[in-house]
């Protein structure tokens, strides 16, 4: 009896060696299945995010580099004759040597347009400009002593805006206190000339802004104007007179930017850094 009972023992051993069972292999699928059905969709978003992310930060460059542009004062300059195409610009500044190729956005069904009215580039798609221009429906425009002024408070729906070189025909010149408070706005970008030259006390305070591009009519930034945003790169021009704690919540900016003037800086390990 020990005999066979030593045999079956052997035997079942055999029998585990030679893989799974079928019911084994069905619970394997289903597991797989089920971490597929969860973790795809999670893999596919995260890589969505990335093309957003980076075509923000393409945009951004592109308004830089056309502020650049611009401060050269070319004649003629093809970013004011309306009509000329996309691909004509974007050349332009390839030519120019602020790139070695074409940008094109990461995101599909979408391309950078230039917008001859508030003169910046913007990220369209095919349901329409993912940077959305103001309205006057959302904002309100000053008169009198407040004419070219944006005023009241920001009731649209877009985080991502463009402010207008003009809006129903006037300048807009400055941005008032609180307009655009906690919004949830992530980008904004400033027309590459024009008249702009002050933005106002807590004008983008409590919002998702993470990089900036000023306007290098700018000269005047009050306080706490960016208040409560992560914003790690900021690029600025010349003259622009700092009120307090105008970016990271203090005026470390403020030292960094007295001592070296316009351009770009990054913020990193709790320093400015002018590239």
């Amino acid at each position: 009896m020990e005999a066979i009972a030593e045999k079956e023992f052997v035997l079942d051993l055999k029998q585990n060696k030679n893989g799974f069972t079928l019911i084994e292999l069905i619970v394997v699928v289903a597991i797989l299945g089920v971490l597929a059905a969860v973790l795809v969709p999670v893999y596919t978003g995260y890589i969505e995010k990335s093309r957003v992310a980076s075509d923000r930060y393409a945009l951004g460059g592109l308004n830089e580099s056309t502020q650049l542009y611009y401060a050269d004062e070319p004649s003629p300059n093809p970013f004011e004759v309306v009509g000329t195409t996309d691909a004509v610009l974007l050349q332009t500044l390839v030519g120019k040597g602020f790139y070695s190729a074409i940008p094109i956005p990461k995101q599909k069904n979408t391309s950078f347009t230039w917008d001859y009215s508030s003169k910046v580039w913007l990220l369209s798609g095919t349901s329409g400009d993912l940077t959305h221009v103001l309205t006057a429906t959302e904002i309100t425009m000053g008169n009198g002593v407040w004419t070219g002024y944006i005023t009241g408070s920001y009731t649209g729906s877009s985080t991502e805006i463009s402010i207008p070189k003009t809006l129903n025909g006037t300048a807009v010149l400055v941005i008032y206190q609180d307009v655009f408070t906690g919004k949830g706005i992530t980008a904004v970008t400033f027309p590459s000339d024009g008249s702009f030259s002050r933005i106002h006390a807590r004008a983008f305070k409590d919002n998702k802004l993470t990089e900036i591009v000023l306007p290098s009519s700018l000269t005047r930034i009050d306080y706490g104007a960016f208040l409560n945003n992560n914003i790690t790169k900021v690029t600025i021009g010349v003259g622009v007179y700092l009120e307090g704690s105008v970016f990271q919540n203090s005026n470390t900016f403020n030292t960094a930017y007295a001592a070296q003037g316009a351009g770009t800086y990054i913020y990193t390990s709790g320093a400015w850094v002018k590239q």
